[in-house]
């Protein structure tokens, strides 16, 4: 029974590790270029100029397809 816990926290932590090493293909912006202040959710992108631009909504997508020269200044350094 004591091994039950190991077993968890060794299959947790490799779910993180794939999960940070997906991310890691990516620079992430942490905010919306469109709405800035708002966090973005990951179903939500644009792949602009070979980066993926990430978003808070559809409506910021469409937006930010629409004009991206307009919202890039506002992406995170």
């Amino acid at each position: 029974m004591t091994q039950k816990p190991f077993k968890l926290l060794f299959i947790a932590t490799f779910l993180m590790m794939g999960a940070v090493s997906a991310h890691a293909q990516f620079n992430k912006n942490a905010t919306c270029p469109v709405m800035p202040g708002t966090a973005v959710k990951e179903k939500f992108y644009v792949n602009y100029q070979g980066e993926r631009v990430y978003l808070c909504c559809r409506a910021c997508v469409k937006a930010f397809k629409k004009h991206p020269e307009k919202y890039l200044k506002n992406l995170n350094p």
